[in-house]
C-alpha cells in the first residue's frame, strides 16, 4: 500500500502548527499590552510635563500682570491723593521692577490728561522722559545688560495698549508682536491695565515682556528624542516654538486651517485640555499632540501650553517588544522545529525498519516467502525495546509455525493411512502450539476408539457388506480382528437369518389371516364413523370455552394498564408532595433568617433604650439647656420600645408560622409515606394482574392446543374412516403380499432355508365382540375464577395442557 503522507511529516506539520499559533498568539497579547501600557504611560508623562510647563509659564506672565497691578495702584492712590509724583523716583522704580523681574523688558504709562501726574514743561522743550506735548512719558527699557530712558509715543485712543484695556475695563494683553531691541526684532507682547479716578479713565500703564524667554524655554524641554514643546497665545499665534520662523504668525495659518487646532483652541476657551495624533507639519513624523490650557488671572483669555512627541518614540519600547518577540519567536521555532526534525526523522527511521520487519513476518505467514528477516533496531529506548520483542516473539512463532508444518504433514500421512482403510497408524510429530497437540491427541484417540469399532482394517468389513447386498448372508467375520462393530456385524448375521426364517413362516401365516383382517377392519369403520360425530360435537364446546378465556384476557389487559396507569399517578403524586417538604424546608429557612433579623432588632431597640437613657439622664444633668434634648430622648425611649414591640409580636408570627410549615411538613412527609404503600399496593395488585394476564394466556394457548388437537383428532378419525373402507381390499391384497413374501424370502440364501412351519393364530377369531361405540356427550364449563392454569411440562407425550 503506497502511504501518501508519513506520520512523522504528520506530527512534524502538526507540532509546528500548534506551536507557531502559541507563539503568534502570544507576541499579539504581548505586543498589545505592550503598545497599550507604553501608550498610556507615555501619554501620561506627556499630561504632566504638560501641566506642569504650562503652571511655570502662567507663573511667570500673572508675576508680570501683578507688577502692573502694583503700578496701577501706586498712580491711582497718588492721583486720588492730589499728590505729584516725582520723575526720578518713578523711573528707579521702574528699573527696580525690571531688575526684579527678568521677562519684562519695558514699563510704560499713558495719561490722557495732561498734567494729572506730572508737572508739565513747556511743548517743544527737550527733556529725558517728555514727549513733545510737555507731557512726562517715559519708557524705561532693558537694553545692553542696563536700563535706558526713552520717551514713549504720544497718548491716542487707538493705540491697541489705550483702546484694549479702555474697553475691556481690566487686564489687557496685546497681540505678540515684533519690536527691534538693541538693534535686533525681538517677539514681544504687551500687558496693560487702565487706571481710574472717581471712575474716570485716566490712562494706562503696562510693562511689555519678551516672549523669545518662553521660545527659550521651549527649545530646553526634551520630549523623548525629537519631541518638543511650543506656546499659543489667546489668539492663536504661535510665541514659542523650536522652529523660529512658526514665531508670531496664526497657528491656523501654519497648519492651513486644521481641524485639529480648531478644536484645541475651541477647548482652551473653556479650560478644557485637547489631545490628538496626526503628522507633524514641522518633523513630517506622526506624533501624538496633549495641550493644556492655562488661564492668565483677571484676564479672560487662555494661552495653551502644546507637547508633541512621535509616536515611534514613545512606542519605542512596545515596538522593541514587537521586534524582539518576533525574532524570538522565529528563533524558538526553528530550534523546535529542528529537534522535533531530527526525532521525527530518527522516529521514522525506526517505524520504517519495525514496518519493513513485519511486513517481511506478515509474508512469511501467509506463505509469500520461506524465511524473515529480524528488525534492525538498535536504540535502547522503547522502539529498541519494541523491535527486541518483536525478533523475539517472530523466531518463537516461527519454530511453531515449523513445528506444526512437520505434524501436519505426519497428520496428511495417517491420513492417507486411514482414507485406504487401515486403522493401526498414528500421529507421532508433536509441536509448542497447545491445541495442534490437543488436535493430535483427539486424532490419536478418534483412531484408538475406530480401530475398537470396526478393527485395523475395514476392507474386510467392506467386502462382508458387500455379499450381504447380493442376498448371500453366509459370509463370516473374525470375531478376534473384525473391532466391536464386526462383532455388531456377526449378530446383525444372526439376526437377519432368523428373521427371514420368522418372516417365511410369518408370510404363510399372513395368508391364513387375511380373511379375519378384513371382518376387523370393518367394524373399525363403523367405530370411527360414531367416533367422527362425537369429536365434531366436542369441537363446538372447546371453541366456546375458548371464546370465554379470550374475553377474560382481555379484561385482565385491561385491569393491567388501568394499574400502570394508577401507579404513574401515585408517582406523580409522591413527586409533588416532595416538592412540598422541599417548598417547606425553603420557607423553614427563610423564617429561620427572618428569626435571626428580628433578633437583631430587637437587640437594636434594647441598646436604643438604654442609650436613650443615658441621654435623659445627661440632659437631666445638663438642666434647663437639656430639656429640649431630654424630650427627643424620650421619643428615642418611646421609639425603641414600639420597636421592641413590634419585633416581638412579628416573632410571635414567625414562630407560629414555624410550627405551620412544619406541621405541613409533617403531613407531606405522611402523603410521602402513604404514596409509597400506594405504589406497594399497586405493584402487588400489577403483579396479581399480570400472573392473571399470564394466567388467561396460558389458558388460552392451552385451549388452542386442545381445540388444534380435537380438530386434528377428528380430521384422523374421518381419515381413518376413510382408510378402514380401503383396508378391506387391502386385506384382500394381502393375500397376494403374503405369497411374494415368500417368494422374495426363498430368493435369499441363509441357513434354514424350506424349514419354516406354519403358526396358528395365538387368539380365538370368534371371540372378538362388537360393540356399538355411544356419542360422548360434552357439557358445557364456565371456568370459574379459582381455575388454576399449570403447565404439563414434564409430559413429552402430550401437546395440550390439562385443567
Amino acid at each position: 500500500m503506497e502511504k501518501k503522507s508519513s506520520f512523522g511529516k504528520k506530527l512534524l506539520l502538526q507540532v509546528l502548527g500548534a506551536t507557531v499559533l502559541v507563539f503568534s498568539i502570544t507576541m499579539y497579547f504581548v505586543s498589545s499590552y505592550s503598545y497599550k501600557t507604553s501608550q498610556e504611560d507615555a501619554r501620561k508623562y506627556l499630561k504632566e510635563l504638560s501641566a506642569k510647563h504650562a503652571e511655570n509659564i502662567k507663573g511667570q506672565i500673572e508675576q508680570s500682570i501683578i507688577v502692573t497691578r502694583g503700578l496701577t495702584s501706586r498712580f491711582e492712590q497718588a492721583v486720588a491723593h492730589n499728590t505729584k509724583m516725582s520723575e526720578k523716583e518713578t523711573v528707579k522704580f521702574f528699573e527696580s521692577i525690571l531688575e526684579h523681574n527678568k521677562s519684562i523688558i519695558g514699563v510704560w504709562f499713558k495719561v490722557k490728561e495732561k498734567g494729572t501726574f506730572f508737572d508739565l514743561i513747556p511743548e517743544g522743550t527737550k527733556k529725558a522722559g517728555y514727549d513733545k506735548t510737555g507731557q512726562f512719558n517715559p519708557y524705561v527699557v532693558r537694553s545692553k545688560g542696563s536700563y535706558v530712558l526713552d520717551t514713549g509715543s504720544v497718548y491716542s485712543d487707538d493705540l491697541e495698549w489705550i483702546k484694549g484695556p479702555r474697553e475691556a475695563r481690566k487686564t489687557f494683553i496685546t497681540k505678540p508682536y515684533k519690536y527691534p531691541v538693541d538693534g535686533v526684532e525681538v517677539l514681544m507682547t504687551t500687558i496693560a491695565l487702565p487706571m481710574y479716578k472717581d471712575g474716570l479713565f485716566l490712562g494706562t500703564i503696562g510693562v511689555d515682556i519678551v516672549l523669545d524667554t518662553f521660545a527659550k524655554m521651549a527649545n530646553s524641554i526634551k520630549v523623548f528624542d525629537t519631541g518638543y514643546t511650543f506656546l499659543i497665545d489667546n489668539y492663536g499665534i504661535m510665541v514659542g516654538h523650536k522652529n523660529k520662523d512658526y514665531l508670531g504668525k496664526d497657528i491656523l495659518d501654519i497648519t492651513n486651517n486644521s481641524q485639529d487646532y480648531k478644536n484645541l483652541l475651541s477647548n482652551s476657551k473653556e479650560n478644557k485640555p485637547y489631545s490628538f495624533t496626526k503628522i507633524s507639519e514641522n518633523t513630517g513624523n506622526e506624533s501624538f499632540y496633549y495641550s493644556t490650557p492655562f488661564e492668565l488671572k483677571g484676564t479672560d483669555t487662555y494661552w495653551n501650553f502644546v507637547v508633541l512627541a512621535p509616536t515611534t518614540e514613545y512606542l519605542g519600547n512596545a515596538i522593541f517588544i514587537r521586534n524582539f518577540s518576533i525574532v524570538a519567536s522565529l528563533i524558538g521555532l526553528l530550534l523546535i522545529a529542528g529537534v522535533i526534525y531530527l526525532s521525527v526523522r530518527k522516529l521514522n527511521s525506526n517505524l520504517s525498519d519495525i514496518s519493513i520487519g513485519l511486513e517481511g513476518f506478515f509474508k512469511y505467514l501467509n506463505k509469500e516467502s520461506t524465511t524473515t528477516n529480524d528488525i534492525a533496531v538498535k536504540s535502547s529506548d522503547e522502539f529498541g525495546v519494541m523491535a527486541y520483542s518483536i525478533n523475539t516473539n517472530v523466531e518463537k512463532i516461527k519454530v511453531g509455525i515449523e513445528q506444526d508444518n512437520s505434524l501436519i504433514e505426519n497428520v496428511k500421512t495417517v491420513a492417507n493411512t486411514v482414507s485406504q482403510g487401515y486403522l493401526d497408524k498414528r500421529i507421532s510429530n508433536s509441536t509448542s502450539t497447545e491445541s495442534l497437540n490437543e488436535l493430535k491427541e483427539l486424532l490419536n484417540s478418534m483412531l484408538d476408539t475406530l480401530e475398537s469399532l470396526v478393527g485395523k482394517d475395514l476392507n474386510k468389513i467392506s467386502d462382508v457388506l458387500g455379499s450381504y447386498t447380493n442376498r448371500d448372508f453366509t459370509a463370516k467375520l473374525d470375531s478376534s480382528s473384525c473391532g466391536k462393530i464386526g462383532n455388531e456385524i456377526i449378530e446383525m448375521n444372526r439376526m437377519i437369518t432368523h428373521m427371514l426364517q420368522d418372516s417365511e413362516e410369518d408370510g404363510i401365516s399372513l395368508q391364513n389371516s387375511s380373511s379375519e383382517l378384513t371382518q376387523n377392519v370393518r367394524t373399525l369403520s363403523n367405530n370411527a364413523t360414531s367416533q367422527a360425530s362425537s369429536l365434531e360435537e366436542t369441537a363446538a364446546s372447546i371453541d366456546e370455552i375458548t371464546s370465554n378465556i379470550e374475553q377474560t384476557n382481555q379484561k385482565a389487559q385491561q385491569m393491567l394498564n388501568i394499574s400502570n396507569e394508577t401507579k404513574s399517578s401515585a408517582a406523580e403524586g409522591q413527586s409533588l408532595a416532595n416538592e412540598t417538604v422541599k417548598s417547606m424546608d425553603e420557607i423553614n429557612d427563610t423564617v429561620v433568617a427572618i428569626n435571626d433579623a428580628i433578633s437583631v432588632i430587637d437587640q437594636i431597640a434594647f441598646q436604643t433604650n438604654i442609650l436613650s437613657l443615658n441621654a435623659a439622664v445627661e440632659a437631666a444633668t445638663a438642666g434647663e439647656a437639656g430639656k429640649g434634648f431630654a424630650v427627643v430622648a424620650q421619643e428615642v425611649r418611646n421609639l425603641a420600645s414600639r420597636s421592641a414591640e413590634a419585633a416581638k409580636e412579628i416573632k410571635d408570627l414567625v414562630e407560629t408560622a414555624t410550627v405551620k410549615a412544619n406541621t405541613g411538613k409533617s403531613i407531606s412527609s405522611k402523603m410521602i409515606e402513604g404514596f409509597n404503600q400506594l405504589d406497594e399496593k399497586i405493584v402487588e395488585t400489577s403483579k396479581l394482574i399480570d400472573d392473571v394476564t399470564h394466567a388467561a394466556n396460558e389458558q388460552t394457548i392451552g385451549m388452542t392446543q386442545i381445540a388444534d388437537a380435537v380438530g386434528q383428532l377428528d380430521q384422523f378419525t374421518q381419515q381413518n374412516a376413510a382408510i378402514a373402507d380401503k383396508t378391506n381390499s387391502i386385506a384382500q391384497e394381502t393375500n397376494t403380499i403374503a405369497q411374494e413374501v415368500v417368494e422374495a424370502v426363498n430368493k435369499n440364501n441363509f441357513e434354514g432355508k424350506g424349514t419354516a412351519k406354519v403358526k396358528q393364530p395365538s387368539y380365538d377369531s370368534s371371540a372378538i365382540e362388537v360393540k356399538e361405540v355411544k356419542p360422548i356427550k360434552v357439557k358445557k364449563h364456565t371456568p370459574s375464577s379459582n381455575t388454576t392454569i399449570k403447565s404439563n411440562t414434564n409430559s413429552s407425550d402430550d401437546e395440550w395442557e390439562s385443567f
